[in-house]
């Protein structure tokens, strides 16, 4: 199996070359990274000024690293149009970011982005998430993660994305883990406001989360409960009612 990685911490995270190193013992794995941090930049892409490659090292090692001057989904789509347009790979991974992705903040991920895009050329994704990263926790995390792509999507199958996310510590094992519904995640205090030394207005993005309950099982819930989440996503974004009461509404006015 050829596994293309990614993630939206960059290159240099432990998160992503620490799963590439332990991934390798068993797949062939080409990293396509972003050189610098490009969190929350989502589907982002890079149209105004030129893209640049390095390579990390050399063409026969294992995992092969690359790092790209963009963002995720820059990376996915330089790494699937063109680097390995004669070599595609069989799965792509995004992660492991530090730090949550998710219910709705899916949306502004850039590790869940990376990973949707192989779903426009017909591959299998996976976006991996932890609380906060650490050596330790990734040591745990790493054979689960192996056992997951075994189960799922070699011999399962899975031709989908799956967005998993692993609390900051607990056990990694089937039991702990929940396949639940995407979750809403809302926030209050969004914006930060700050005078300077200057005396000038200057503002953070902050917030405080939000989470209510909901009718259903959610990663939002579990995730907050110790567990791992897995969450099936699409690029499609449709409401629960096929047209969304559209239909209905014009219905309406046009016999009105």
């Amino acid at each position: 199996m050829h596994i293309l990685m990614c993630n939206d911490d960059g290159i240099l995270a432990d998160g992503l070359r620490q799963l590439a190193t332990y991934l390798s013992q068993y797949y062939r794995v080409t990293v396509v990274a972003p050189a610098t941090e490009q969190s929350a930049k989502s589907h982002a892409l890079t149209t105004e000024i030129p893209l640049k490659l390095d390579a990390y090292n050399g063409e026969d090692e294992n995992p092969r690293l690359y790092a790209l001057t963009g963002t995720p989904s820059d990376c996915m789509k330089f790494g699937l149009s063109y680097l390995l347009a004669d070599d595609m790979p069989d799965l792509v991974i995004s992660g492991i970011n530090h730090g949550f992705n998710l219910g709705s903040d899916v949306l502004y991920s850039g590790t869940v982005s990376a990973a949707m895009e192989s779903a426009f050329y017909g591959i299998p994704g996976l976006a991996l998430s932890v609380e906060r990263y650490s050596i330790e926790r990734g040591h745990e995390m790493h054979p689960f993660i192996h056992e997951l792509i075994e189960k799922i999507y070699v011999n399962g199958n899975f031709e989908g994305l799956l967005n998993v996310n692993f609390p900051l510590r607990g056990i990694c094992d089937w039991d702990h883990f929940k396949l639940v519904s995407q979750g809403l995640q809302t926030y209050s205090n969004i914006i930060d406001a700050r005078i300077n030394s200057r005396g000038q207005d200057y503002y953070w993005l902050a917030g405080d989360l939000d989470c209510g309950k909901e009718d259903v099982p959610t990663d939002v819930e579990y995730a907050r409960k110790g567990y791992i989440t897995g969450v099936t996503l699409t690029w499609k974004h449709v409401p629960r009612r096929r047209s969304g009461g559209m239909a209905d509404a014009l219905d309406s006015k046009s016999s009105g």
